[in-house]
């Protein structure tokens, strides 16, 4: 009996899983052309993908999904010129649409939200304006202030748009250009939930600095998470070197912090920080074999090969043949080492000497003791098998060398070797 109940219980569950996913269901009109559809969730003001679907030959398709938040989604192409729109969804929400690269249209009966999301999309630019807040009344109240805001973000988004291109100082700013100009325009990071959030916020920072001659555009935004979209935006092209990553992060970290944001600085970091040769080593120390501690500043005057890896990386043990082999091809070479260092926890000490013995594994072998260790912090690694290069002075020449079983490794050594 108790059996039978949980079975039931756990299909009940599953009902109840399923009658809360969003479905969105479609037609391309010229399937031949626009195949797969793409489905985007809003993140600090831009898309990102959440969902794709191919569609069928006769252009159908259905893309079904548990939605992360209500709110604004965008449905179409890969890119914004590929043709992407707006919807509003919430979970257990279906909609209906006919997509191609210069229109959607819901079709069929929609949720009030996308009536009169719907309604919205179908003015023409001409035809937008404030007044159509006053039409936003369902029983959602938290759809009733986005739709209001989407609203002034689209007309906002239009006029800065047109300001800027017609405008080239403040004396021939058309007046709705002027209105735009006000201090603290966004109070808050509501904008960061309307689809083009991002490039409003940025675009407007860029219009004010420019018609006062300003060197940046954060005096006119208000909230520090606003500052630090627009300043990352603005510097993250031009950054080609951790040193000037190091400058950004000093200069402007009090606006770096929001969590999604300081996802993307630290992983543009962690780029930069790898690929930025000639800088001095990270030093580090872990015990060998006999539990004697072993630094990387232990060989200064040689050059340095160190193989990150770990006992349960089937593709490291994989690289270990093709790594003894270039050892062997290069064991002439007094002033090389190779050094490698497990990530393993403590309990795989054993599992590592086997290992070691088994696959005849030379040089300096080293056990970090788990994978939040000094190396794997500064040199930000995330995937295995890492090989890094050091010169004779313990500068990085690469974080991120070559496949052992690529001969560019070997052609990377002998580089390094042959300097003074």
């Amino acid at each position: 009996m108790n059996k039978l109940f949980t079975i039931a219980a756990l299909v009940l569950l599953n009902i109840s899983a399923f009658a809360q996913m969003t479905e969105i269901r479609g037609k391309v009109p010229n399937p031949t052309i626009n195949r797969v559809v793409y489905l985007f969730q809003i993140e600090d003001g831009e898309t990102k993908l959440i969902k794709s679907g191919t569609s069928a030959s006769d252009g159908s398709f259905v893309l079904t999904f548990d939605p992360a938040y209500e709110g604004f989604y965008m449905l179409g192409g890969f890119t914004a010129q590929a043709g992407q729109f707006p919807l509003y969804l919430k979970k257990g929400d279906k909609a209906e649409v006919t997509i191609d690269r210069s229109k959607m249209e819901f079709i069929g009966k929609q949720t009030d939200e996308n009536e009169i999301l719907s309604t919205w999309s179908k003015l023409t630019v001409k035809d937008r304006t404030a007044a159509f807040q006053k039409s936003v009344h369902t029983k959602n109240e938290k759809f009733n202030i986005l739709m209001k805001q989407f609203v002034q973000f689209e007309l906002d988004f239009y006029a800065l748009n047109t300001a800027r291109q017609n405008a080239a100082s403040k004396e021939n700013l058309p007046e709705y250009g002027k209105i735009l100009l006000v201090k603290d325009k966004f109070k808050n990071d509501d904008v960061f939930a309307y689809p083009k959030g991002k490039a409003l916020i940025c675009m407007y920072a860029d219009f004010a600095a420019n018609l006062n001659k300003a060197a940046d555009g954060l005096s006119y935004l208000s909230t520090d998470r606003q500052k630090g979209i627009y300043i990352f935006d603005r510097l993250k092209p031009n950054l080609k070197s951790y040193a000037q990553f190091e400058d950004m992060t000093n200069k402007y970290g009090r606006y770096l912090t929001h969590p999604i944001l300081k996802a993307k600085v630290d992983a543009l970091g962690a780029k930069l920080y790898n690929s930025t040769p000639g800088r001095k080593g990270a030093n580090f120390s872990f015990p060998d074999q006999d539990g004697k501690m072993v630094s990387l500043s232990d060989f200064k005057g040689k050059v340095v090969l160190v193989d990150v890896w770990a006992t349960y990386c089937g593709p490291c043990k994989a690289l270990i043949p093709a790594l003894n082999q270039l050892e062997a091809e290069l064991h002439d070479r007094k002033d090389l080492v190779f050094i490698g260092v497990a990530q393993d926890g403590p309990r795989a000490k054993d599992t590592w000497l086997k290992i070691i013995k088994e696959l005849q594994m030379g040089g300096i072998q080293l056990f970090a003791g788990g994978g939040k260790n000094v190396l794997a912090n500064d040199y930000k690694i995330k995937v295995m098998p890492r090989y890094l290069i050091f010169d004779r002075l313990g500068n990085v020449v690469t974080a991120e060398a070559p496949l052992p079983s690529s001969p560019e490794l070997k052609k990377m050594l002998l580089e390094a070797l042959n300097k003074s």
